[in-house]
């Protein structure tokens, strides 16, 4: 009888398609979640190896793993339930950075970036099913395809798979993708090629079958793995390792539905140990406050507001100010009551519409049938809300729903004629009008030779004085507390102009400097046109002229944008000097909205180095506010040109900061990832975009967040 480890998870996986699935055991109704894993590199996997299970679609995962030479340290998101994607930093401690000259005792540093893709949802005959890629832009030191099944019989999960590359390393079976071409059968070297993609190599070479068990004991929330791990460390040039086993064995115990922690013994050499942090953004779980009670007007009340409607405004300004409404316009007719307001306090143009109706209603005389609300963001009247006050009514009183106020009432967007121009009560203010922040920040830079973390805690200040309406003054400043830029060392060698690699001079030479100095004009000329002027010192490395205009019409799911700016490089010191660098950038960007919350961004132009092509930035959107967002950027220059990475790309996330509280904010937690900074495919810092002040705002936005209106 055959008992190779390679027959023995061919068995496993033959059972895996065509068996049916085993009820639950009595531990399913334990309270403990049997939370989906991460493997050492971070995909939702065993220890070395990836299963075909996924987390829910806006999840977030923190993952640590160690165990001498590897260390692993990545962020994995998953956009889609169908979707994983993995950014990793992997630290090899028996290997130094480069010379000590370069990098002193620094140990050598791997950037990685996986994916996996869901092809096949378990069912009572199926398992899940998945592709996957690794390492897909890194140095290669872990590059590896593979198709994975998994398959759960109450508590426990089978998988077992078929890998490439490094996961394909053990050579148990011959490349069956052969028969298809015979290009499959030889792999080139993956390593060192620092941001290659190197699409050839794909389910190439060598190939073995994987495979392992999950067992979980939800009672005490553990989970006992096994695995028969296929790569082998050996392969690797840059980090030999003895394998005495392929036989992984591990550990999870769930702290909690968040928090896990892992140990393992592999290779038969090794322990291993980690830990893995994961928080689901999908919606906001945490309850808000409902809206405040308003006074109720007794009959003489409301005759004095029909005989004087300054009576109505004031009563509306400061009913308006107890949600964190700001009152900016007001108009009272016969049958209409319009109110432009802006909120400091929702994210959703929805909620700030339904509770200035509820406002509205309660205080208006009984002949006003029409409620109009006009939501402002920056300094444009983004919305515009007509409510059928009858069915507003109603469904304020549990006699009606928003769906039904919708049929009643229409979306509406008037950028060019806003109710502040033409209304009988005005917010008086008195200009110019000063707004400030201040706080600490942080401002780091990751993965570099000097090492792993080098960054600064300074004091940031930011003002905004509006000078009128549309034309305003922002001003940011920082004060250093404590830093460690001195420690950079590495002066920067690109061959095209320093746009953006000359960031070490900026870090260390302007700890304190002025960040931003820029007197900036918004205007709507036409209806769903807006434009925005730039002029001063627009951000740390330059400043200039320039502005920005965008047609987004309302009712549509698109957007045109173009913008041009001529600019000059700022003094390292970031305070009134100039470089003697200078160029004209700008770019024209098609934006579309699909279903799902998904946005696109397609950015053609000229960059700030002077070479040219085009940016592409995906992004999906929860029903929270989370967002998950990947770009990409290639232009004329040459791989050679642009240096280790060969293109430009990265990733980025925004959490609302609501998330975390039991009242409602509109700020967000904002973290992007640019592995490096290049000179190649850089752009212009643009604050205020006219796109993101009114992305939010159109038909089919106010539509998908329609039920926030009674919220």
């Amino acid at each position: 009888m055959n008992t190779s480890p390679t027959y023995l998870i061919g068995l496993a996986l033959s059972y895996i398609f065509f068996s049916s699935s085993l009820s639950a055991s009595i531990s399913d109704y334990y309270p403990h979640k049997s939370l989906n894993s991460p493997s050492n590199l971070g995909e939702t996997g065993l220890m070395e190896l990836p299963s075909a299970k996924f987390m829910e679609p806006a999840s977030l995962r923190l993952n640590f793993s160690a165990s001498f030479p590897n260390e692993y340290t990545g962020l994995t998101a998953s956009p889609f339930s169908w979707m994983e994607a993995s950014y990793r930093y992997a630290e090899i401690k028996n290997k130094l950075y480069g010379p000590a000259a370069y990098s002193g005792n620094q140990s050598w540093k791997d950037k990685g970036f996986d994916i996996k893709i869901k092809l096949l949802n378990q069912s009572y005959y199926f398992p899940h099913i998945a592709v996957g890629l690794r390492d897909i832009a890194g140095n290669g030191n872990f590059s590896s395809e593979y198709i994975v099944a998994t398959k759960s019989f109450g508590n426990l999960d089978v998988t077992s798979g078929i890998g490439f590359g490094v996961l394909g390393s053990d050579n148990s079976i011959r490349n069956p993708l052969i028969s298809i071409d015979q290009g499959f059968e030889s792999r080139s070297g993956d390593f060192g090629l620092g941001g290659d993609l190197r699409i050839g190599n794909w389910f190439s070479g060598p190939a073995a079958i994987f495979g392992g068990l999950e067992y979980s004991v939800r009672k005490y929330g553990l989970k006992f793995i096994a695995e028969y791990d296929t790569s082998n460390p050996d392969v690797n040039p840059f980090n030999p390792m003895p394998v005495k086993s392929r036989i992984n064995l591990g550990i999870n115990y769930n702290v909690s539905d968040s928090l896990q922690l892992r140990a393992g013994f592999e290779r038969g050499t090794n322990f291993r140990i980690g830990f893995a942090l994961k928080g689901n953004f999908y919606e906001d779980t945490i309850p808000k406050p409902k809206p405040k009670n308003v006074i109720s007007l007794d009959d003489e009340q409301r005759k004095n507001i029909e005989r004087n409607s300054q009576i109505f405004y004031t009563s509306l300004n400061k009913s308006l100010k107890q949600e964190s409404l700001i009152i900016q316009a007001a108009t009272l007719e016969e049958k209409e009551a319009s109110v432009s307001v802006a909120s400091t306090k929702y994210r959703s143009p929805v909620r700030a519409a339904g509770r200035t109706a509820r406002i509205v209603s309660a205080l208006a005389p009984e002949k006003v049938d029409r409620i109009n609300v006009h939501i402002m963001n920056g300094d444009f009247e983004v919305s515009t809300f007509h409510l059928n006050r009858e069915k507003f009514d109603l469904a304020e009183n549990f006699k009606g729903s928003p769906t039904e106020i919708l049929q009643r009432s229409n979306l509406a967007s008037y950028t060019n004629d806003p109710l502040i121009l033409n209304s009988d009560f005005k917010l008086k203010y008195k200009f110019p009008e000063v707004y400030w922040t201040m706080a600490p920040a942080l401002k780091h830079q990751i993965g570099g030779p000097e090492g792993f973390y080098l960054g600064q805690l300074f004091w940031k200040t930011d003002i905004t004085t509006k000078l009128n309406r549309y034309f305003s003054l922002h001003t940011s400043f920082g004060v250093n507390i404590y830093d460690t830029f001195n420690d950079f060392n590495n002066p920067s060698q690109s061959t095209i102009p320093k746009v953006r690699s000359d960031i070490q001079n900026y870090l260390k030479e302007g700890k304190n400097n002025l960040q931003r100095f820029q007197l900036q004009y918004m205007y709507s000329p036409i209806n769903d046109v807006f434009t925005r002027f730039d002029f001063g010192y627009m951000e740390e490395m330059f400043g200039g002229i320039g502005g920005e205009i965008l047609y987004r019409p309302f009712s549509e799911n698109y957007a045109l944008g173009f913008s041009l700016h001529k600019v000059k490089q700022r003094g390292f010191k970031q305070r009134f000097s100039f470089r003697d660098y200078e160029t004209t950038t700008g770019h024209m960007t098609f934006y579309y909205d699909f279903p799902f919350g998904i946005t696109s961004g397609l950015a053609v132009g000229k960059y700030l180095a002077g070479d040219k092509g085009l940016t592409l930035d995906l992004s999906r959107r929860f029903q929270s506010g989370f967002t998950l967002g990947v770009f990409a950027t290639k232009t004329n220059l040459s791989a050679e040109e642009f240096g280790e990475g060969s293109f430009d790309k990265g990733f980025y996330l925004s959490v609302p900061t609501s998330l975390f509280y039991s009242d409602f904010r509109t700020g967000n937690i904002q973290f992007g990832l640019h592995p490096l900074t290049k000179d190649g495919g850089s752009r212009l810092v643009q604050h205020n975009s006219l796109y993101g002040i009114v992305a939010d705002s159109n038909k089919r936005s106010l539509l998908r967040d329609w039920n926030d209106l009674m919220e």
